[in-house]
């Protein structure tokens, strides 16, 4: 019989940053395969304007709690994991692992909050109808690449953080 030691903070920490970052790269990856695409499959006009006013401003709060849930979390993992600190970010095989995780979820919080101002722009210019359908296009491709870059970056950010107990 073995007697094992629990530590319930680390744990529920654990859990925290897993669900939070499980929901964030789940959420990255609905919106740049699913949402986006059958959204511009509207062909524009007001379809695709009451689509984006029942879920652009929703969808930007649930994901950036969630990234901001991670991301914390994630620190407060890195601070209180036994035998870790955060000066081992960057040194050794998992402190390495971390710090690429670290850069590619800050990288991708930015490039969701660039996705979210022309989510905006989009938007707005549907609303007003000021914008012309040259913008409109340019604000499309540019929510298209931003949702794929930051689907992936969330992506490498959660394996990278995975695997780095094993490196």
């Amino acid at each position: 019989y073995r007697k094992i030691e629990l530590d319930v903070g680390l744990v529920i920490t654990r859990i925290i940053h897993i669900v939070a970052g499980s929901f964030w790269m789940g959420a990255a990856i609905y919106l740049a395969v699913l949402l986006e695409p059958r959204i511009r499959a509207t062909s524009g006009g007001d379809l695709e304007r009451q689509l984006l006013n029942k879920t652009s401003k929703l969808n930007s709060l649930w994901i950036t709690s969630a990234a901001v849930v991670t991301m914390l979390s994630g620190f407060a993992l890195v601070s209180t994991t036994p035998g870790r600190s955060m000066s081992d970010i960057g040194s050794g095989g998992w402190g390495t692992m971390i710090l690429i995780g670290i850069m590619t979820s800050v990288t991708a919080f930015f490039v969701s909050g660039a996705a979210g101002a022309f989510t905006a722009k989009l938007r707005r210019g549907l609303e007003s109808g000021d914008a012309d359908e040259a913008d409109l296009a340019i604000y499309r491709s540019k929510l298209t690449l931003l949702g794929y870059l930051n689907a992936i970056l969330v992506v490498v950010a959660v394996s990278t953080m995975a695997t780095a107990r094993y490196a």
